[in-house]
Formats: C-alpha cells, structure tokens, sequence
C-alpha cells in the first residue's frame, strides 16, 4: 500500500493537497480522478511513499485517509516536465506540487481538459541560452531564419511571448508561408479556437511553429527542438501569486531538461543575463551588440522655467510643442508617454503634510477624474489594493483646505495639452480608462485607423506601439526615473530604446535635470556601455546577480508585525535578515520586511536557506530577487 499525495484541478479551489491511501504505484506526475466530498474531481500526483515509512504519521493523525480507486493507463505527464520541476525547487522555496500546478495550462489546471497524450523525445541540441540585442525588426529577422533552420531538421519550434497582446505581432511577423504549420494559444482565444489549437498541436505529421505565452508554455510535443523566449526582461514573465515564478527563468531549466536550444531576445536583455553572456555562462547569437542603430533620434529637452505660487511649471516644451504641430500638420500620429495615471499619483496637505494613502494596502492613492451624466467626479484610487473612495475635499487630519496634487499623472497632461491644443484628437490608454484586453485592442485600433492623432499612455500603451508612430515624447524624465525599484536605471533605458525602434521620426525627452550617462548612452543607443556602468554599479551595491535578494513580508499592525518578526526569525536560525517597515505605513496597517542577501557563489549556503524558508509560516510571502525591496 501507497499514501498518494495529490493536487486537486479545481478552478478556484485553495486546496492544496490532498492525500489518500493507493494499492497501485502511480508515477508522479499521473493525472486521476479523486472522490472531493461526494464528488469525482481530477487531480495530479505530486508525491508517493509507502505506507510503511509514513506509519507514526498515519497514527498520530486525526483524521482517515480514503482509499483511492484504481486507475489503469493514467495519463502521466511527461518527465521533461517533472525534472523541470525539480531543477526550479532548487531556486523557490515552494513545493514540487506547487510548482508544478503552475506550470500547466490554465485549461489543464482547472480540470476541463487532460494533459496531451505525446511521445517524448529528450533532444541533443545545445542548450545553454544564447542572446539576442537587437531592434524588434532585426529580432524577427533573426526568429525567421532560426525557424527555417529548425524546420530543415525537421523540428518543431516554439516562440514564446509576454502578452496576448504581442502574439498578434509575432503571428504576423512569421505567418508568411507557414500559416498551415503555425498553432497559436492565446488566452484571447475562443473554446473552438482553443479547441483547434490542441488538434494542431496533437498533429505531427509535419513540424510546427508553436505561438504562446508562458500559459501554454509548457505543452510537450515530441519534434520540439527550440524555444525563443521574445522580451526576455518583460516583467510580464514573472507570477504575481505564489510561488512568483519567473518564466523565463523556467524556459531556461525547461530547456535544459529536454535538451532543447534556448534564445533569449530583446532589444536590452536583463543586466544578469548580460553578466552571464561576458562570461560566456550564456552564449551570443549573432554579432555582439555595442550600439544599435535607430531611425529616429532621441533628443533631450532640458527645461529651466521655474514654477510660482500662482503659476505651475509648464508640461510642454515649446521644442515639443512645435514638432508635435508639425507632425500633425503632415498627418503624423503622436505619443506621450505618462509615467503615472490619473491626475496626480499623490495628493497632500500643504498644512501638515499628511498624505492620502489606502488603508489597505498603505500606497499613496492615485487622484483620478471620472464623467458621470455629464457631471465631473473625483476618486482617490489604489493601484495596489484597487480601493475607490470619493476625494476629499479637505485634510483628514487637520481639516485644512489646502490640498495639492503632487506629481504628474495622465490626466495632468491631457487637460494642459488639450487646453494649449483644442483641435488636436487625443485618446488616452491607461489602466483607469481600459479594463479588458479586448477595449484596449479597439482603442489602439481606433487611433492607428484615424489620420492622424495624439495617444498618451501609461506602460500599457507600450504593446500597441510596434504599428508605429511618427514621433514620441517622454513628458516627464523625472517622474518616469522616479520608480522605486533596484532596476530604474535598467528599466528607463530600456524605455528610451523601445521608444526609438517603434518611433520614425523623432524621440524627445522632457527633463528638469542635466543628463547623465544614462541619457548619453540612450541617445548614442551605446547598450554596451550602458552595462559597463550597470554592472560595475551593481557589483559594488552588491545587486544581482552578484547576490541574491530574498525578501520575506507580512502584515499587521504596530505590535502584532514585531511579535511575527519572532517566529520568522527563529526559523531562519543562522541566517539574519535585515527588517525594517515599508515606508509610510500607518499604525493599524503596517508592512514589515526582511531581507536576505546570498552570495551568487555560495550554492550550499542558498541550498541550506531554502530548507528553512519552506518551513517559514503561510503568512509569510517570500519572492526571490522580486522588482522592489521597499
């Protein structure tokens, strides 16, 4: 006799694990049908020991374990997949079972669907990760020779995307000629489109070019011989539940335990992979990529009017101003690019001081303007917690009436540019204005479709830009530098080059700061010594990849956040944490971190951590290397 651990694929469920006693051996990995509370619901097997070694548990337990019915011919899932698993619980302290859950498929996971049936093949190609820097047009380029390569070998060939958004870029960039060969998964698909996706899939009479996102990532298929993972440094790759898994560090291990080739393209790679490539841990495809070449120039424009108590500082430029005039004049169209949504993302006293923050989630709120029946409102909104509540008309702590609107929000720009520019057509993207995927693929339809225009957004707008405008416009450096996070540097410069490959004519930066090297390299597009100042910096602040960051955090108030610090702390045992609140906090809703820095170099010691982090309390989230520490 067996105890069989098992993962329930219940949409929605937050069970676990579940166990049951079993005469039959099932590898891990089967998927089976398990009575639930008078129901039979399907599950996969996470783990398997004889009843023999686990006899002191089964007695002490309150509770009896049913007894499972045999199942023969389980679909198993593959064991690419389950040493992929393996190698990832070697990086998260999370459980293979967890891990694994979050690998497969939405469909799968939820029980609609069993994992394909394939005969699987583990591959000889080389697969330490090569990388590609290069503008989108020349990565595409690149992608196509790559596919044609694969495809004279008679394989398969997966490309894996950030966003739904960005597979109907790929679909049309690399569907000429091969249409009766591509399968696209995306999660915008339809139950029948869906549907047909699995049958081209389950086909392998012929190679196939497979289109995804990590969703579908991790479907096996007998010829697949590569995968490209395109916008390798996209934050959208990273989970934002447990165990926040990163996919693109999951692709890597997933190549590396089927054997298959693995390449890595963006137009500036993260900073750790660019470390890994100098010492030749990762490979270059391709030319070393000093300096990319854009069509449009970056210009910055540095601003020295000063604001007054009765006269804010302008937004725009005369510079900015006049090419935008220019450009729409010629029927061009334009996009601002607005670090922040709403109005303002932070409103305070000018009396005392105080600060409007969410009482859930302690973030500053964000002021946003709305239209009711024609009738102008405004909310105070978390982008964190997403509570809404009326504006307040005055300070809740002093009662002054002095309120002020600090930073510069979406809102901001659109009245001041429609103001100075009455017939200009404007469309604003943010995530106040678009809330499905489906309304912000018909309002950047929309724009593109009109003569010409005016798009100002936020991050979300990014995807949309590869149809390309004529000329864009960072309204604010500074409010787009001021991201607290330990990749700002990083992350700005990527945005300035982003910018230059989907811009024709021209890129303008506003500033009230002299630029710096950052500025220099982005207008140069000089990406080697962009990293040659990245890393040297990182290496001296000890940032990854020269050390690890693990960061633990929970939440209460004054008191109960220090008396949780203890039983954190007693678990880490040798291993010292740096604690310290989350800034701004109020006394009933108080976020406390530790941090944990491991050396890159020290295996055995991370090893050890990792034991200990998995026994730390539930309450306790822990992200490794997460985008911001404070």
């Amino acid at each position: 006799m067996f105890v069989i651990q098992v993962t329930p694929l219940i949409r929605g469920t937050k069970l676990e694990s579940l166990s049951y006693f079993s005469s039959v051996e099932y590898p891990i990995g089967s998927f089976l049908e398990v009575p639930i509370r008078g129901k039979t619901q399907n599950a996969i097997v996470t783990e398997i020991r004889p009843v023999s070694t686990t006899k002191t548990a089964l007695k002490a337990a309150t509770f009896s374990l049913r007894k499972l019915p045999q199942q023969p011919d389980p679909v198993v899932l593959p064991e690419t997949i389950r040493e992929t698993v393996a190698r990832l619980a070697k990086i998260y302290p999370s459980s293979v079972g967890s891990l694994l859950f979050q690998l497969l498929p939405p469909d799968i996971r939820n029980g609609t669907r069993l994992y394909p049936r394939t005969d699987i093949t583990k591959h000889n190609e080389e697969t330490t990760p090569q990388i590609l820097t290069a503008r989108v047009d020349e990565r595409y380029v690149a992608y196509q020779s790559f596919i044609r390569t694969t495809f004279a070998h008679h394989g398969s060939i997966m490309i894996v995307v950030p966003t739904a958004m960005d597979i109907d870029y790929a679909v049309r960039e690399l569907e000429q000629g091969i249409k009766d060969r591509l399968v696209v998964f995306s999660p915008n698909q339809t139950k029948k489109q869906r549907e047909n996706s699995y049958q081209k899939l389950a086909d392998s009479t012929v190679a196939k070019l497979i289109i995804t996102t990590p969703s579908h990532a991790y479907l096996e298929r007998g010829d697949l011989m590569a995968i490209v993972v395109e916008q390798s440094s996209s934050g959208h790759y990273v989970m934002r539940q447990r165990p926040y898994l990163d996919h693109c560090t999951a692709l890597i291990k997933y190549a590396e335990s089927s054997g298959r080739a693995i390449l890595l393209g963006d137009i500036l790679p993260r900073t750790e992979d660019e470390v890994k490539r100098r010492s030749e841990q990762y490979i270059t495809y391709g030319e070393d990529a000093k300096r990319i070449a854009f069509t449009a120039p970056l210009t910055i424009i540095t601003q020295k009017d000063k604001p007054k108590p009765d006269l804010p500082f302008q937004l725009f430029s005369k510079e900015l101003v006049t090419s935008v005039e220019r450009t729409l004049e010629a029927r061009g169209h334009v996009f601002f690019y607005a670090a922040r949504r709403g109005l303002a993302p932070v409103v305070a006293c000018v009396d005392c001081g105080y600060i409007f923050r969410c009482p859930d989630s302690n973030t500053p709120y964000s002021l946003i303007r709305t239209n009711k029946n024609g009738e102008e409102e405004r909310w105070f909104v978390s982008s964190t917690s997403g509570k809404k509540i009326k504006a307040a008309d005055v300070c809740t702590q002093c009662g002054s009436w002095r309120l002020r609107e600090r930073g510069i929000g979406i809102q901001s720009v659109y009245d001041e540019w429609t103001a100075k520019m009455p017939n200009s057509d404007v469309t604003i993207m943010d995530s106040t204005t678009i809330t499905s995927p489906k309304q912000a693929i018909k309002t950047a339809n929309d724009f593109f479709e009109k003569r010409s225009g005016v798009l100002i957004g936020t991050q979300i707008a990014l995807p949309f830009l590869s149809r390309g405008v004529d000329v864009s416009a960072v309204i604010s450096l500074d409010a787009a530098r001021a991201i607290p996070t330990w990749r700002a540097d990083e992350s700005l410069f990527r945005l300035l080059l982003r910018l230059r490959e989907c811009t024709s004519k021209e890129v303008l930066v506003q500033s009230r700061s002299e630029a710096d090297n950052l500025l220099i390299h982005a207008t140069r597009g000089a990406v080697e010594r962009f990293y040659d100042d990245e890393i040297a910096l990182r290496e001296m602040l000890k940032y990854p990849p020269f050390s690890t960051f693990i960061l633990l955090t929970w939440v209460g108030n004054n008191k109960s956040v220090l008396d949780l610090e203890k039983p954190v702390a007693n678990g880490l045992g040798e291993f010292k944490a740096q604690y310290y609140n989350s800034p701004g906090g109020g006394p009933e809703k108080v976020e406390r971190h530790g941090l944990i820095r491991i050396k890159s170099t020290a295996s055995e010691e991370y090893t050890s951590l990792l034991a200990k982090l998995k026994g730390l309390p539930p309450y306790v989230k822990i992200e490794i290397n997460p985008e911001r520490i404070v």
